[in-house]
């Protein structure tokens, strides 16, 4: 009997784990992402629900602040709020949030519901590193926060996401500290959440696909990448200066790229959007005068409203893991 299926064959295999055709016949899906700007195609989010209420009134510093500032004496300054959220606002707002990205033709990929109430599972972005062919789940660093990586192991395989790692050991590594910066390179921010040992199981893991590991040492104040660089077109980032080394901003520089400052005057995490596509970015209501910014540099933005999002301190780029982006052409 004859088939025209063309895998059925005993030649050895020659392509790649993460070739897109091998993926797509094999996966269903071409899983994974080499660019942090192309179209979403699939994204991974969870719905809050009552267990955002466990937390106490300085939420907040789980999220965004580092735990090494709560032995550090004298004024610290904190700009996110610090109040509870309002559970059904807070609903309200990452229900507008899916649809957003529903209306742009973006498929959700609901988390299971947890075995346990973990507070913080609204903030998917940190529970993978999303590269060419899957996922690289994370160990994230905080006993608050360690039983999401078995949630989304369950949903993300259940999604026949291929799982092409895990951080392990004594690393930790978690997701809103890493990007895709371009099919030959992946930039990493080293921080409490993210130490030496999980950078090098990420780099090991990135280099069976010959992708490059650029490692910035974050400052003390913040816990992860997406508070200090986010990529809105091609070529063009947003950045706050404040966050990042010099030769960091040169390397970018030297890369061609336009760098565009975030503006001082918004809150905290107005930085914290997404890309939907080249040119095109969901982003904080509340981030007026960075909003003009990238509208007169070309950059379409959609806003939405996050302010009960940013109490936990988090916004629209925390709460959203894409699974699926379309390749650059």
């Amino acid at each position: 009997m004859s088939s025209s299926y063309p895998y059925l064959s005993r030649n050895l295999v020659r392509e790649p784990f993460h070739d897109p055709d091998l993926l797509e016949a094999i996966w269903k899906y071409r899983w994974g992402t080499d660019n942090p700007i192309g179209p979403i195609r699939l994204v991974l989010m969870h719905a809050p629900g009552e267990e955002v209420l466990q937390l106490h009134d300085s939420a907040s510093v789980i999220e965004s602040g580092p735990v090494l500032l709560q032995h550090i004496r004298g004024r610290l300054s904190k700009n996110n709020g610090t109040a509870a959220p309002k559970l059904k606002r807070l609903q309200a707002q990452h229900q507008a949030l899916a649809t957003a990205l529903e209306k742009e033709g973006v498929r959700i990929l609901w988390l299971n519901k947890p075995d346990q109430p973990w507070p913080e599972t609204m903030y998917t972005r940190d529970l993978g590193m999303i590269i060419p062919g899957g996922v690289i789940l994370s160990r994230l660093a905080l006993y608050v926060r360690y039983g999401e990586t078995a949630m989304a192991a369950r949903t993300l395989g259940a999604a026949g996401v291929p799982i092409l790692g895990m951080i392990q050991g004594s690393g930790f590594a978690e997701g809103g500290s890493f990007i895709m910066l371009d099919r030959q390179t992946a930039v990493l921010g080293r921080s409490e959440r993210v130490n030496p040992e999980g950078i090098e199981q990420v780099r090991h893991l990135l280099s069976l696909q010959q992708i490059d590991l650029i490692v910035i040492d974050l400052p003390a104040s913040i816990i992860h990448l997406d508070e200090a660089f986010l990529m809105v077109d091609r070529r063009k980032a947003l950045v706050n200066i404040a966050l990042l080394p010099y030769w960091f901003l040169d390397e970018l520089h030297q890369r061609g790229f336009e760098l565009l400052h975030v503006d001082p005057r918004d809150p905290t995490l107005t930085i914290n959007g997404l890309a939907l596509a080249p040119g095109k970015v969901l982003f904080s209501a509340d981030g007026n005068h960075t909003i003009d910014l990238l509208s007169n540099q070309g950059v379409q933005v959609i806003p939405v409203e996050v302010s009960e999002i940013a109490k936990m301190g988090g916004g629209i780029h925390c709460c959203t893991l894409p699974l699926i982006r379309e390749p650059l052409l």
